[in-house]
């Protein structure tokens, strides 16, 4: 005779079994992920050495190609004149800090300067060694010329004492105005 069903009286026994080999499992798991998290971030530091040390040796390569390169050119030697202008511009830095501060408080609020360059472009030669170009713009006032600004502007900068002493010339070179009653006046001094 075959029983209908079987009572297992081993049952408590095999849940305190799965139970514990789970707890193992987990145990093992957390184990191997802390090591392999460790193990990643030492890869990390290893490759990050490696590399520093291959760009550390690159420099070294660079370095040591540039002082060879040095060592082997000759010495440069300005020539007389470009000492004498370069020693000039460098003895008196006050005298461009009075000039940009004369600027700044001569022009109006409505102006606005776009560039301030001194001896532009490739020219060589005593005249034009302290030349100065100012290109700027004036936002137009209501009921006022625009040209009229302008041209106040210039003879401001006339008869101000420290482009006066500085430059023999102070001229508009070019102006321009485009659009309606509302465009703004572009223009170039120039102090020579």
């Amino acid at each position: 005779m075959n029983p209908v069903f079987s009572i297992n009286f081993r049952r408590e026994a095999y849940l305190k079994e799965r139970a514990r080999t789970r707890q193992r499992v987990v145990a093992l798991g957390v184990w191997v992920a802390y090591f392999g998290v460790i193990a990643v971030v030492l890869g990390l530091y290893g490759l990050n050495c490696a590399s520093l040390t291959r760009r550390a040796g690159q420099l070294a390569k660079s370095a040591a190609r540039l002082q060879a390169s040095q060592s082997s050119e000759r010495e440069f030697t300005p020539a007389a004149p470009e000492l004498a202008e370069a020693q000039r511009y460098a003895a008196n830095p006050w005298r461009w800090h009075d000039r940009l501060a004369r600027l700044a408080a001569v022009l109006p609020p409505n102006a606005a300067l776009v560039s301030v360059e001194v001896d532009p472009g490739t020219l060589s030669g005593p005249t034009s060694q302290e030349r100065l170009v100012i290109t700027g713009t004036l936002k137009p006032q209501p009921g006022r010329d625009r040209m009229e600004s302008v041209m106040r502007l210039v003879s401001a900068l006339h008869s101000d004492s420290a482009f006066a002493t500085a430059y023999k010339t102070i001229r508009l070179a070019s102006s321009r105005i485009s659009g309606g009653s509302e465009a703004e006046a572009e223009f170039v001094i120039e102090c020579r």
